[in-house]
């Protein structure tokens, strides 16, 4: 396996991870199953770090690898992800400005890019949602693009108290927060219905949540899910079949993003 493959390999490990990993067990994993060298695995990873392509982060007393926020990383079409000392990027018309926090989830996961492009697509069809709603927001990415692709106001639920308190400081730096209200999930409790849901969470939560999102969305609302492995669509879509029409699906790297449509 050649340093190129190994990079690609170590790059796609952590983007595309639905946890963090340590370093340890990034190596062990490239030593078990492309029977490389744990030197050569450990110098490649290093390198990786050193061109701000991954970064090492301390998470409750353990050494985590992350995607680098030290650079762009393109998010959609138009889109960027950019960290704060970055000035904006002048070639997209949208920049996300993402401080590198202590929560997991940072936007360079597949199933983010997939609602974040289907979030795209929708816009230029009209977009300008007045009520929006995002389940289990993270560090707030799909939010924060909802308000600059014209969602005048979005609540955002999350449980883990960490990545609350990283969406609230995003949303500071993007000068959203009187457009971006954050809600703890156990609490939460919408007032009204909304024309735009999100839901980035895994297949058996996303079953489960079908009767309270029919309950929360207004007629003709979009609906963007994703947290799908490929294989497990099809249950998703039978699923919300009876309230919500499927429009779009989308697949990237073994995840699969939806957009439904509520009718009218």
């Amino acid at each position: 396996m050649g340093s190129s493959a190994i990079h690609a390999y170590l790059l796609a490990t952590v983007n595309e991870s639905t946890r963090s990993l340590t370093p340890s067990e990034i190596i062990s994993e490239l030593t078990r199953r492309h029977g490389v060298t744990r030197r050569d695995a450990k110098a490649s990873l290093n390198l990786c770090v050193a061109e701000n392509h991954l970064a090492y982060r301390q998470v409750l007393g353990r050494t985590v690898v992350v995607p680098s926020l030290n650079r762009y990383h393109d998010l959609a079409p138009g889109v960027v992800l950019c960290p704060p000392h970055l000035p904006t990027h002048p070639e997209y018309s949208h920049c996300i400005t993402m401080k590198e926090g202590i929560s997991f989830g940072n936007g360079t996961h597949p199933t983010t890019r997939l609602c974040a492009e289907l979030l795209v697509q929708l816009s230029g069809t009209g977009g300008g949602w007045t009520a929006s709603l995002d389940l289990g927001t993270g560090t707030g990415v799909l939010s924060l693009l909802a308000v600059k692709l014209g969602a005048h106001h979005v609540d955002a639920t999350e449980i883990d108290p960490i990545a609350l308190h990283d969406a609230r400081e995003n949303a500071l730096l993007n000068e959203c927060s009187h457009q971006l209200t954050l809600h703890h999930a156990d609490a939460f409790s919408p007032f009204g219905t909304y024309q735009l849901v999100m839901a980035n969470l895994r297949y058996p939560t996303l079953v489960s949540l079908q009767g309270e999102i029919n309950r929360w969305t207004d007629a003709s609302a979009d609906l963007i899910l994703s947290g799908i492995k490929e294989g497990e669509e099809q249950r998703v879509i039978s699923v919300y079949a009876p309230h919500f029409d499927l429009k779009c699906q989308k697949k990237s790297k073994g995840w699969v993003g939806l957009h439904f449509k509520k009718p009218i």
